[in-house]
């Protein structure tokens, strides 16, 4: 029964490393697309930088929803209103996300007197974590032990 108990561990903590490693590639896969398009939107179709930069947010988060729900969380959500409301409490927290990194920033740089940079990357890192956690708690409703 001892054994049987770590092997069950053994594949609950490989499952969950997956999912974190599934997370990252996605946020990799997010950060490019939000710069390849502005580069697109900007330096091919000659928009304005600001409108560039909208664009290019807008369809990275666009993005990060869809493949978030779909390969990393897997959520099982597939109601319009289930939907809608996944991709509101999505977007109320890549909002809350980005208000903590320019606060964090802010702090950091301001208060605290630390080079810009290694600010930005330590409140990154955070922010990632963040993200993860109200992906996986609040936006797509995952408890501790798996699905609801």
């Amino acid at each position: 029964m001892k054994s049987m108990n770590k092997i069950i561990q053994y594949i609950f903590l490989k499952v969950k490393m997956m999912e974190a490693i599934r997370y990252i590639i996605i946020g990799i896969l997010t950060t490019f697309i939000g710069y390849s398009s502005f580069w697109i939107f900007y330096y091919v179709f000659n928009f304005d930088p600001n409108l560039s930069n909208i664009l290019s947010i807008i369809l990275a988060i666009i993005f990060a929803f869809i493949a978030n729900k779909v390969y990393v969380f897997k959520s099982v959500t597939n109601s319009v209103k289930g939907i809608m409301k996944e991709a509101i409490t999505f977007l109320i927290s890549r909002g809350i996300s980005i208000i903590v990194e320019i606060l964090g920033v802010l702090v950091l740089v301001s208060f605290f007197k630390l080079n810009p940079m290694i600010s930005k990357i330590s409140v990154g890192i955070f922010v990632v974590i963040l993200n993860y956690f109200t992906s996986k708690f609040m936006v797509f409703n995952i408890s501790m032990n798996g699905r609801k």
